[in-house]
């Protein structure tokens, strides 16, 4: 499986991506698994991540997390529901690289909060050794959330191909 990241000319246009469904582990009793959600996409000025969880009262230090490897370097943003947020390339911050804003609300598949983090173009790219246009050099990504259990899309440490 691989994920695509859609690329909009001037905004992210949300409804119009698939989405990514985390799951937690087969270990976690099915009572306490936490189903979560995810897209990505970008534009020319940044690469957006929006996870969201649905649970009746996260906790605000769940932490919704996306990382990204490619050419021996990590690149990790992530934004808790009581709103920290982090950019880090191998462990290193990154300053004000990211800007992330938080959303909840209610729909047919129940309560739901989560983050929409915007990582800037050219540090995404150069964090991982490539530019914004080049065609190349594979990228692997994973997305998660942790609390009390982690929701992810591949099993942690695993990372899938992520086609720009």
């Amino acid at each position: 499986m691989s994920v695509t990241l859609t690329r909009f000319e001037k905004e992210p246009l949300f409804d119009r991506l698939p989405v990514h469904m985390l799951r937690c582990g087969r270990d976690v009793p099915p009572n306490d698994r936490i189903y979560a959600q995810a897209q990505l996409c970008r534009t020319a000025r940044a690469v957006y991540v929006r996870i969201w969880t649905f649970e009746s009262a996260p906790a605000p230090e769940t932490r919704l997390e996306a990382i990204f490897t490619a050419q021996g370097h990590t690149l990790t943003a992530a934004a808790t529901l009581g709103g920290e947020t982090s950019l880090a390339v191998d462990g290193t911050a990154l300053g004000d690289r990211l800007t992330a804003w938080l959303f909840s609300g209610e729909d047919l598949q129940g309560v739901y909060a989560g983050a929409v983090l915007a990582i800037d173009s050219d540090a995404f790219f150069g964090a991982l050794g490539q530019t914004p246009d080049e065609k190349g050099g594979e990228i692997g990504v994973n997305l998660l959330r942790r609390g009390n259990f982690v929701s992810s899309l591949a099993p942690e440490g695993v990372f899938l191909p992520l086609g720009c």
